[in-house]
């Protein structure tokens, strides 16, 4: 089983902790040239603390996404080479050999209003 180590928790508590923050800010009473030196002030705060929890995800991530960019394309080329050959065996089946000439196929209320037609 995989390992999870709470990577959307985390991520969660953050934007959480983010988003209470701007509201409490905005909701406090305080004149607007506060409100917005205090959000310049937080927004830096935040940016460092949002470039630092980006870089632990690349180290964490990194070495994983390039096993599956490595990994991914052989495995896709394997199963096409091994599904391949089982489409054509369908479509041979279902198509016939000569797939070129679609064949017209009548119904039986088709063919016996042919029929009546002539006979008139």
């Amino acid at each position: 089983m995989a390992k999870d180590n709470g990577g959307g928790f985390s991520t969660g508590l953050i934007l959480g902790a983010i988003i209470g923050t701007v509201a409490g800010i905005l909701m406090a009473p305080k004149p607007g040239a506060e409100t917005r030196s205090e959000l310049l002030e937080k927004s830096d705060y935040w940016r460092e603390k949002a470039e630092k929890f980006s870089d632990i995800i690349v180290e964490r991530l990194g070495p994983t996404l390039e096993t599956v960019r490595d990994n991914v394309p052989p495995t896709i080329e394997n199963i096409k080479a091994r599904i391949d050959p089982l489409i054509e065996q369908v479509n041979s089946r279902f198509v016939g050999p000569d797939a070129s000439a679609p064949e017209k196929h009548q119904t039986e209320r088709e063919r016996t209003n042919d029929n009546s037609e002539k006979s008139l």
